[in-house]
């Protein structure tokens, strides 16, 4: 396998969805700001004084007030920064809530493994390997945590290479030899060099940040609601443009997640030719993947599984939104057959 060349491409792809992401919060502040100054200026119209127009005359005269003049145009583009900013916040908030990697594999039941405890033959060995893989990436060895589940996985989580974890299943203990074991840790260690746990947290909260939007959407659906002075036929408009807000953070969300699916598919080929670099042996990783393939269960049985998908070793999701590629993928570009 020529490591180096995928792991080029998988960074160039990641650049590429990067893009995709920031084009894809322009658009939904932009269609959010349209759609809050049109529907205000919509609202307006619903006095004694333009009683005489139709609903569609005052539909076009509300949008054509947006390019009447500067003033008209920055109240526009102010109503598109406020909902800009109110994703972005959302994004800080989702961002802080889930950099802590220990804190992680604690939501999953994980038990922290270290030397001081009386440790099975097992547990040794997996923390032997944490360590061997983390020297051949030059890292500080990551803590391990065991998580009591039968499902065979594994991920890594944290802010920094310096409050990395990894994570594997009892299941992955069970079902690995030593050299399969060691092709699984080194492909999460690939994760810590590569940065992708703190990418995954950074994409997490990014797809946390287009909910904001329902709340949004939800302040302006109480405000027509409860306004007891406001004209009936203006509250409609308010519930409408709720509805709308409300209907942009679905399509958001959604291809918000199509894109978290796509950047994790490319971080799973750059762990996987990292772990081919430090390990030097492919049929370690491969060998597991052929495991899967046989019928391994990946699905864990915690209720935080869904949430954090994206970050382990084997995938649970549907073809969309699928967080891993096809491992018969992964194995033929291993195996430089793709």
């Amino acid at each position: 396998m020529d490591f180096r060349e995928h792991q080029d491409k998988a960074k160039k792809n990641t650049l590429i969805i990067w893009f995709l992401y920031l084009i894809l919060l322009l658009i939904s502040s932009t269609l959010i700001g349209y759609t809050l100054f049109v529907g205000f200026n919509l609202t307006q119209f619903y006095q004694p004084e333009y009683q005489q127009y139709s609903f569609g005359e005052k539909f076009i005269a509300a949008n054509q007030i947006v390019f009447q003049n500067q003033e008209q145009l920055f109240g526009f583009l102010g109503f598109s920064l406020v909902a800009l900013l109110a994703m972005l916040s959302a994004t800080a908030f989702g961002f802080f809530q889930k950099s802590n990697g220990h804190k992680v594999a604690l939501a999953f039941g994980g038990k922290l493994i270290n030397d001081e405890d009386e440790l099975s033959i097992e547990k040794k060995q997996a923390l032997n390997i944490v360590a061997e893989q983390a020297l051949a990436a030059n890292i500080p060895a990551p803590a391990l945590y065991i998580i009591p589940d039968n499902a065979i996985n594994a991920f890594a989580a944290g802010k920094t290479t310096q409050e990395a974890i990894v994570a594997i299943t009892q299941g992955s203990m069970v079902s690995f030899n030593r050299t399969q074991l060691s092709g699984v840790i080194a492909h999460e260690i690939g994760h810590i060099v590569n940065h992708d746990i703190k990418l995954n947290i950074q994409i997490s909260a990014f797809v946390f940040g287009f909910t904001a939007l329902f709340f949004l959407a939800r302040m302006i659906f109480y405000q027509a609601a409860y306004n007891r002075r406001m004209d009936g036929r203006a509250k409609l408009v308010l519930f409408a443009i709720a509805a709308i807000i409300a209907l942009i953070g679905v399509m958001t969300v959604w291809f918000g997640r199509i894109l978290q699916a796509a950047m994790s598919r490319q971080r799973e080929y750059l762990a996987d030719a990292s772990a081919v670099q430090f390990t030097r042996y492919p049929n370690g990783l491969v060998e597991a993947f052929e495991i899967m393939q046989n019928g391994g269960k990946t699905k864990l049985e915690n209720p935080n599984a869904k949430e954090y998908a994206h970050a382990m070793l084997f995938g649970m999701g549907g073809e969309l939104f699928a967080t891993h590629p096809p491992l018969d993928k992964r194995i033929k570009k291993i195996q430089n057959r793709l």
